[in-house]
């Protein structure tokens, strides 16, 4: 089976798997890897941060996005443009946010827009990861661009119950070798 094939029957897998997880969970793991990223070095050091904002069976990032902002940090998120790109956008309250592409909360197109270069560290969602740092996204490839062009710090946030032994990959596919799951940090 091609690589390209291979991922989407494991995309497809996972969404099954996932709505049997209920969304408490989700919610209860992302207060934990949220925990952890405050309070890690690779976060204390950084002073512009690049973060994902959580939406539907994704580990809350509400609470990582408030401490970001009261730690007097630079915050963006990913506003969706065209297919699979997207930008890093300035926020400066979570207030900011409305419903955009897919329905995830989004700055406006109006907020300042910073270059990957610009950015310390980049918090990254996945549907499922491996330990040794392979990521499976959801398909759109927003993710692959955006890390295609950044060479900052990278955390991958990924609950426990979502992290395999392997992950199906393509040559394009970027390895992020620092994973927070509720039991690693």
């Amino acid at each position: 089976m091609a690589a390209r094939q291979e991922k989407q029957a494991f995309r497809k897998k996972i969404r099954a798997e996932m709505q049997l997880i209920p969304d408490e969970y989700f919610h209860q793991a992302g207060q934990v890897l949220c925990r952890q990223v405050a309070e890690s070095e690779i976060y204390r050091q950084a002073k512009t941060i690049f973060c994902f904002v959580s939406h539907g069976k994704e580990p809350n990032t509400y609470p990582l996005l408030e401490q970001a902002l009261a730690d007097g940090k630079t915050l963006c998120v990913p506003l969706c443009k065209a297919e699979g790109e997207m930008d890093a956008k300035v926020i400066h309250s979570l207030n900011e946010l409305q419903p955009g592409a897919y329905g995830i909360p989004e700055p406006g197109e109006n907020a300042e827009t910073l270059l990957p270069s610009q950015i310390d560290l980049a918090i990254i969602p996945c549907l499922a990861a491996s330990r040794d740092g392979k990521r499976l996204g959801k398909g759109g490839g927003y993710y692959d661009r955006f890390l295609a062009a950044y060479t900052g710090k990278t955390v991958l946030l990924c609950p426990e119950k979502l992290i395999f032994d392997t992950i199906p990959t393509e040559p394009h596919d970027i390895l992020l070798p620092k994973i927070i799951t509720e039991k690693e940090a």
